[in-house]
């Protein structure tokens, strides 16, 4: 039986929002190269790439960057980490690079073969599924962590910019069509993609433009952010429908670049060293004044407790917590378990307060990882999950009369 520590209920009843007390740090990269996209495995470890094939790695959650030496110089504009060690980045000209030692050392790879510029790249870490976008519409995806790839989409004359996993069997792609109207691709299967396009609706006006890119924590929620080509500036489009044509917008002064979320917490970042923050789910936003130029914001990831932004000549943004807190989210009604995604610890709190329960932990094959069971008078646990393989699994709290079910993911 692993080692459970019992967390006192007041420490429960201290949970807060996620990011109550933060601010933004521009950080020293080491170049004055545009960065185009970053993504982490975990708050200490990250890669960030930019043009003429810059890598920049993390060890140390961002504090300080190291560059990687590479034969490349196509411009590298997306990147994401497959699994706890592999990261594959994409660029120009059909460049395809793979990391296995979470960004160390790279490899130029085959790939999908082709010879026009790839845009973005994500992958579901649990299953290995991935997408990649670019030029002419591309969609291409594997299913084996990038080790091979096949062309689902190609040969229009517009473009998918971004790219997001939901999770494994879900996948949304970003861009536009050759009538100006961003253009969605989606998959909520993993076996065929749908497509469907939109005008953001602002004022009673339904305006032309695209989309850059997207976050969807599942198939009805989500936004969009992206471009006006007039008047200019920016949205930001909550779903809308997929068979809508037109989808309410907010507007921004600044055309948007990327969008991260968690929880209620939403982040755009955007042209002129734009940043907005949400707090409440993006029904508002306040602009953070950062004084750091006219900068272009390419990209934002959110992890753990702190974010990134990165864009050109060498930006680098850390988000900094000035206090530190948990992160309560409700798995199941009656149950808080915290985070989630997890790294190192789940907290978890359950309403059995004077009863005794069972906690157990399935993965996706139905193996029961973990089992034990919490004494009465304990209704808060902190288990260990670090030597855990990471991956989803099932979290399971029965007592004698009831019987709690929920998903986790470790990361």
């Amino acid at each position: 039986m692993k080692t459970i520590i019992i967390l006192l209920i007041l420490l429960i009843s201290m949970g807060s929002p996620v990011f109550p007390q933060h601010y933004w740090q521009p950080v020293e990269s080491g170049t004055i190269k545009n960065l185009n996209a970053v993504d982490f495995i975990s708050p200490e470890t990250g890669v960030a790439v930019g043009d003429v094939g810059t890598i920049l790695t993390t060890q140390d959650g961002g504090i300080s960057w190291t560059p990687v030496a590479l034969a490349v110089s196509s411009d590298l504009q997306g990147v994401s980490f497959a699994s706890e060690l592999r990261v594959l980045a994409v660029g120009n000209m059909g460049t395809v690079l793979r990391s296995d030692d979470q960004g160390e050392s790279w490899q130029q790879i085959p790939g999908p073969g082709v010879n026009y510029d790839l845009l973005d790249i994500s992958f579901d870490r649990a299953s290995g599924r991935g997408v990649i976008t670019g030029q002419t519409n591309a969609i291409i995806v594997t299913n084996d962590f990038g080790e091979t790839w096949a062309i689902v989409n190609e040969g229009y004359m517009s473009t998918f910019y971004g790219a997001t996993m939901v999770n494994e069997n879900m996948g949304i792609v970003v861009g536009w069509n050759s009538i100006f109207q961003p253009l969605l691709g989606y998959t909520t299967d993993w076996q065929t993609w749908d497509y469907s396009n939109f005008y953001p609706s602002w004022g009673g006006v339904m305006y032309e433009g695209l989309a850059r890119a997207g976050k969807f924590t599942d198939e009805t929620h989500g936004f969009i952010v992206g471009t006006y080509f007039v008047p200019g500036g920016g949205f930001l489009s909550p779903f809308g429908g997929w068979n809508n044509n037109a989808w309410d917008a907010q507007s921004f002064p600044q055309p948007l670049m990327g969008i991260d979320l968690k929880d209620s917490f939403v982040i755009v970042v955007g042209a002129n060293a734009y940043l907005a923050e949400s707090q409440d789910g993006g029904e508002n936003w306040d602009p953070d004044n950062l004084t750091i130029g006219s900068s272009q914001l390419s990209d934002i990831k959110l992890i753990g407790n702190t974010g990134f932004i990165v864009g050109d000549e060498g930006t680098i943004i850390k988000m900094i917590s000035t206090v530190s807190v948990y992160e309560p989210k409700i798995c199941n009604s009656g149950i808080n378990c915290y985070p989630n995604p997890a790294t190192k610890e789940l907290h978890i709190a359950t309403p059995f307060k004077n009863e005794s329960y069972t906690i157990s932990l399935f993965d996706t094959n139905g193996t029961e990882e973990m089992n034990f069971v919490v004494d009465a008078g304990n209704e808060a646990v902190t288990i260990p999950v670090d030597q855990l393989p990471r991956g989803i699994y099932s979290l399971i709290i029965e007592t004698r009369q009831k019987r709690l079910f929920t998903k986790l993911v470790l990361i």
